[in-house]
């Protein structure tokens, strides 16, 4: 055994150990917090488990990539497979991140609401390491009001807000304008109002109708940029690959899935024994139990199928997730102590 085994054994049962005292003991013991550290751990094993994804990923395209490039059988197959890997990571990733754009504009607005509150909460605590309120509010009242105005020339600029009134979403760009101009009107009055002089007795109820004004205009700006950007060009390409052909597809292959379980319970439903019998009655009752046709000869079948689920079947699942666990605790304890390491490497070799 080389010394790489031995090194990648030793930090598996470390690893076990740890998490198994961690799991037991206390977070604290004679006043030594064993636990301080545990969050930073666990956080270095999801990072660890992260880099399984690219490396799969390198594997994935070592193994296709010959494939392409020494024209072996299938390499038609995996060109199509890179291709569409390609495609819909930078689809995905330009999503994402114009998702994150999205946010940050209605999130700006958001983080000026708490600074609205946070004026009046620090003055009433009198903090003194902080400027006085009415300074905040000049400041509070300056980028309302430019947040406000880049808004409104958004709304009267964007290109994609000429739609027809025969466009199925006309309504909604309709309603969706005239909640953001409501909004940025309630927002320009209300930061008009605030208290930006010194005062000796000062008045936050301006700060309070700017903070809900803020909130609606943050909800009403989230709502426009989302409507915006579903009819861009990026929305429709992430749409059309994504329902268009991922979903499609993978509705296709569980279809075809169905005839497998078709012939599947054709073949389980035979009755050869007593226990054969048993599922099959017990089936029957469960799907005269469900439909109409059900009620319609008999109405106990629903009662009897309720009962048939609630407790012989529920008794059968327990007695499966019982045997599923002490199988997973074996699996486990074979992994901490490598044992399942050490028969793969022998059949390899």
């Amino acid at each position: 055994m080389g010394y790489r085994a031995k090194l990648i054994k030793l930090f598996t049962f470390l690893g076990g150990v740890y998490f198994f005292l961690e799991f037991i003991l206390p977070g604290t013991i004679a006043g030594v917090k064993i636990d301080a550290y545990h969050d930073q751990i666990s956080n270095g094993f999801t990072v660890i488990g992260a880099m399984a994804l690219g490396l799969g990923l390198v594997n994935l395209l070592m193994v296709h990539g010959s494939k392409i490039a020494f024209r072996r059988k299938g390499w038609i197959d995996s060109s199509a497979l890179l291709l569409g890997l390609t495609l819909m990571t930078v689809v995905t990733t330009m999503d994402w991140v114009t998702s994150l754009k999205l946010s940050e504009k209605s999130g700006s607005i958001l983080n000026l609401r708490e600074f609205s509150d946070r004026i009046k909460k620090d003055t009433e605590e009198k903090k003194a390491d902080v400027p006085a309120f009415w300074i905040r509010n000049q400041k509070l009242q300056e980028t309302a009001l430019a947040t406000a105005t880049l808004a409104e020339q958004e709304l009267r600029e964007h290109p994609l807000l000429n739609v027809e009134e025969s466009h199925a979403d006309a309504n909604l760009f309709a309603v969706a304008r005239q909640d953001l101009t409501t909004a940025i009107g309630a927002t320009r009055d209300n930061a008009a109002k605030l208290v930006v002089t010194e005062s000796a007795t000062p008045d936050f109820s301006a700060n309070d109708s700017l903070a809900l004004a803020l909130g609606s205009f943050a909800s009403a700006r989230r709502a426009f940029t989302q409507l915006l950007y579903k009819h861009t060009q990026l929305k429709q390409v992430y749409d059309l690959l994504y329902q268009g052909f991922f979903v499609s597809l993978g509705a296709a292959m569980f279809s075809l899935l169905g005839f497998y379980i078709a012939a599947a319970a054709y073949r389980a439903f035979r009755i050869k024994s007593l226990e054969s019998a048993l599922m099959m009655v017990a089936a029957v009752i469960v799907m005269l139990g469900q439909i109409p046709f059900g009620l319609w000869l008999w109405d106990g079948f629903p009662e009897l199928r309720l009962w048939l689920l609630s407790v012989p079947n529920s008794g059968a699942f327990r007695a499966i997730k019982l045997g599923a666990a002490v199988a997973g605790l074996i699996m486990a304890y074979r992994m901490w102590f490598s044992i399942e390491t050490e028969s793969f490497a022998e059949r390899t070799e």
